[in-house]
């Protein structure tokens, strides 16, 4: 139980209590926090490395491929947190939802518009990819209220205090952190929906 200090006597005056439809202490309703996701934490703490980093489009922090560019930030910081290689990561927003490649979409944020958003949802570590209804070569990611939408961009929810986005800013470009909110309001346009995946 999340109280320790409970003894079984006061445990058993909660049941009773619960039996008889009487008033409960506060404890009876103590929740523990959830635990924190170590890998998880890892995995944002590894991007976060890479702040200031220059944005690159095709970028994957080698020699060969300096810099970084969206999808980039995150193959790299996966394959730091969790062992994989970014060279196997598909460049197809689609294919890399598909086959769960930065984990599996979230139940009613896989696929809504922005102004439905409530940001409560949102984990630190989930992959958000922004959808226009601008098209682009590879299949769109949602399909809300027979609209296709598209995703032109793509980050990481890396504090859930602070309501901030990870990213390569194409933009900016460089690896920057920022309120998540702003960011949407900044560019409607762009920012018309989310989709989101989450690694478990």
């Amino acid at each position: 139980m999340g109280n320790k200090d409970i003894s079984r006597r006061d445990f058993v005056k909660v049941l009773s209590a619960g039996i008889l439809g009487l008033g409960l202490p506060n404890y009876a309703f103590a929740q523990e926090k959830p635990k924190t996701n170590i890998k998880t934490k890892e995995f944002v703490e590894n991007a976060r490395k890479h702040l200031g980093t220059s944005y690159c489009w095709g970028g994957r922090s080698t020699e060969k491929h300096p810099g970084l560019d969206c999808l980039g930030l995150l193959f790299v910081a996966h394959s730091e947190t969790f062992g994989s290689k970014w060279y196997d990561f598909s460049v197809n927003p689609s294919e890399i939802v598909e086959k769960n490649q930065l984990g599996k979409p979230v139940k009613g944020l896989d696929g809504i518009l922005t102004k439905d958003l409530e940001f409560f949802k949102l984990k630190e570590g989930d992959i958000i990819y922004l959808l226009s209804r601008s098209r682009i070569e590879d299949k769109p990611l949602a399909n809300i209220q027979g609209k296709n939408y598209w995703p032109w961009h793509t980050g990481m929810y890396s504090n859930k205090e602070k309501n901030s986005f990870l990213e390569a800013s194409p933009f900016l470009r460089k690896v920057t952190e920022s309120n998540f909110k702003k960011l949407l309001d900044d560019y409607p346009r762009l920012n018309q929906a989310i989709f989101v995946t989450r690694i478990d």
